[in-house]
């Protein structure tokens, strides 16, 4: 919870659910997440209706919907080419679609304002890591409070009591966070001098330094350990549990997806061809199919 001014608390979450579990404790959790999605589904954090975007005459996306409730950890899978990361970034604004809307909350686009992210509550991380690697880790966490930054520039060379205590309240932000994904030992260090498992978890928190309402994760699990993914795996949790985050993810590790999302959601050549909890993805043949390869008939489009 917030404490201070803009100051985050941020409180460990409960232990992450372990990677293998039990039928029993399938169960359970399977139960723990319908119940989490049905109270908060008539109101979702994410709406994306008849969503198409062609990239010179290839579809990337063919008439997508996909609603996101509050709170949860949902994610999109698929194989490669299947349109994921194109999902992702028009949901961040990067892509304007051919047709379809995206909601966030009350609020409705045709494309998504990059410039306002920020301010409706939305953060990302990249498919390839986007930090200033010639940075320190507690800048590099500061960089996710830049929108905060309404003190104008003379102002800031000033030293204006408004822009001391922005900076103020943003070093205690970022302080708050990186002691949250223990990064601690490491603050002090060069982003790009780090292992990659711990450059990842760096990005993870400038994403959640602002403490996002929507938080959108691109393959945070991919190039890193076993060792490590459990941990990211229990942070990316303890971002929902903690901080009340509504997480959209995109990750090739099924084994994590499973375990980790609510709900899932799964394209295949720009289509979505299944969408429900684990269990019923699991079991779906058109998922398995599309898994295995099945050839489809029409292969002249090729979703990126």
């Amino acid at each position: 919870m917030a404490t201070g001014a803009g100051v985050l608390r941020l409180e460990e979450g409960p232990p992450a659910e372990p990677i293998h579990q039990s039928t029993r404790e399938r169960d359970s959790a399977t139960q723990r997440r319908t119940a989490r999605v049905a109270q908060t589904l008539a109101s979702p954090a994410l709406g994306l209706a008849k969503i198409s975007l062609t990239f010179g005459g290839v579809a990337a996306l063919r008439d997508v919907d996909l609603e996101v409730a509050r709170g949860e950890i949902r994610a999109v899978i698929g194989p490669n080419g299947a349109g994921k990361s194109s999902l992702l970034n028009i949901v961040s604004g990067l892509y304007r679609p051919d047709r379809g809307q995206v909601q966030f909350g009350e609020h409705s686009f045709d494309q998504v304002p990059t410039a306002r992210l920020a301010a409706h509550g939305v953060a990302r991380t990249f498919q390839n890591l986007a930090l200033f690697k010639g940075l320190s880790v507690f800048d590099n966490v500061q960089m996710g409070l830049a929108h905060r930054v309404r003190a104008g520039f003379l102002r800031q060379i000033m030293g204006s009591p408004l822009a001391r205590r922005i900076e103020e309240e943003n070093r205690a932000a970022a302080k708050e966070v990186i002691g949250f994904l223990h990064l601690d030992d490491v603050q002090d260090c060069f982003a790009g001098t780090l292992p990659y498992g711990v450059q990842k978890r760096v990005e993870l928190a400038r994403a959640l330094v602002a403490r996002p309402k929507l938080l959108l994760l691109d393959e945070p699990f991919a190039g890193v350990t076993l060792a490590e993914k459990q941990e990211l795996s229990q942070h990316v949790r303890n971002a929902r549990d903690s901080l009340g985050a509504t997480i959209v993810l995109i990750e090739h590790d099924i084994g994590i997806v499973m375990e980790l999302s609510d709900r899932v959601a799964v394209l295949d050549y720009g289509r979505k061809i299944a969408d429900g909890t684990p269990d019923q993805i699991r079991a779906d043949p058109a998922v398995i199919d599309a898994y295995l390869g099945v050839a489809h008939e029409d292969d002249t489009e090729l979703a990126v």
